[in-house]
């Protein structure tokens, strides 16, 4: 197999890891019908407010333990479950950014 082929399923593999990741992790911060309900709460205990980019700010605490424990570590046996769990966040992030823009745009209207 050729480097390039290699990596390309490399890749493909571990889209399929994170989803797979993303739902694990979907059951865990999710209550009932609010897929985001670990993220809300975790908003509202640090800033009263549950909005969009106060959620956005609890995800980086989330993704900044994981950056603190790749500086920290380097290459160890974590080191890849880290990084997939930031691919997670990064996703769940992207979601929150989108409803903020909504958000905004409703407001301008």
């Amino acid at each position: 197999m050729t480097e390039y082929k290699e990596f390309i399923s490399f890749i493909n593999d571990e889209l399929t890891r994170v989803g797979d990741l993303f739902a694990e992790k979907q059951q865990q911060y999710s209550a009932g019908a609010d897929p985001l309900s670990n993220f809300r709460t975790g908003a509202m205990l640090e800033h009263h407010d549950d909005s969009y980019d106060m959620m956005y700010d609890v995800a980086k605490g989330y993704l900044n333990k994981h950056i603190a424990f790749l500086y920290d570590h380097g290459i160890v046996d974590k080191t890849e479950e880290s990084l997939r769990d930031m691919v997670v966040y990064g996703l769940i992030m992207l979601y929150m950014v989108k409803k903020h823009n909504e958000w905004i745009a409703q407001v301008k209207e």
